[in-house]
């Protein structure tokens, strides 16, 4: 995935769902994308800020909490930093793993069992986990929590048809 830049300006990718395909082995969802607001607009100095926008083809309305640029950036530095001391892990754990795995264990000795459990949980960790923060970081760019705002101003937890790009 390619890096999404994070500058003092940001802009809301919205997409609303056009069309759902059904296959025998797979669902096609075609979206139509707005790019709100027309050419950014400044992002907050200091805190969240919450920002109100209306999809152009439905006319629901949306809110959308955008971070400040320096946090968006921290918060890619950690997820990518994160995510490659787990990758890189995975060089000392597997090796440890498969050495303690072909040992033959003492009958009752639980400490070399429950070792071997928690190298192995670790191991599966750096495998999930370490790759998903890494394309996690690369697609952070600050802007999240898309909510509908309902007639009675109250926001929902679930957006049906709509998503951010």
């Amino acid at each position: 995935m390619a890096k999404i830049p994070i500058t003092d300006r940001y802009v809301v990718g919205l997409g609303c769902r056009v069309s759902v395909q059904q296959g025998l082995t797979s669902t096609k969802v075609s979206w139509s994308v707005a790019h709100l607001p027309e050419g950014g607009s400044p992002r907050p100095t200091g805190g969240n800020k919450e920002i109100g926008v209306i999809c152009p083809r439905c006319r629901r309305s949306f809110s959308v909490r955008v971070e400040t640029a320096t946090r968006a950036r921290v918060k890619r530095l950690v997820h990518r930093t994160v995510g490659w001391l787990l990758v890189l892990s995975l060089l000392a754990l597997v090796p440890m793993l498969v050495q303690l795995g072909g040992r033959t264990v003492e009958e009752g000795d639980e400490q070399a069992v429950d070792n071997i459990g928690l190298l192995f949980a670790l191991a599966a960790a750096g495998v999930v986990v370490g790759p998903s923060l890494l394309l996690s970081a690369g697609i952070h760019d600050g802007i999240g929590k898309l909510r509908l705002i309902r007639a009675d101003g109250r926001k929902t937890m679930w957006v049906r048809g709509h998503r951010l790009f």
